[in-house]
């Protein structure tokens, strides 16, 4: 997947999750300043997106990802790391 077929799925997957149309969601879009996530949307959203890509996403980084964006840059991080190993 590029980068850019990550980030719409990501961003679709935080418009189901905030109950918005996607065109409403955007790499800047922060969860919960924008979508107004409490900390278990946070969570269910950060185990969807484990459960999709197929990775990890440790608690500690939890916290830095705050906007749709920087989901992204995590998750193609994540897929570039593993296909290297």
């Amino acid at each position: 997947m590029t980068r850019e077929e990550i980030q719409q799925k990501l961003m679709e997957m935080a418009a189901e999750k905030a109950g918005v149309p996607v065109l409403q969601v955007t790499p800047a879009t922060h969860f919960v300043n924008d979508l107004e996530f409490d900390s278990l949307d946070t969570m269910e959203y950060a185990m969807e997106v484990e459960d999709f890509f197929k990775l990890s996403v440790p608690d500690e980084d939890l916290d830095k990802l705050v906007t749709v964006g920087a989901v992204a840059d995590f998750v193609v991080e994540e897929l570039n790391g593993a296909a290297t190993a």
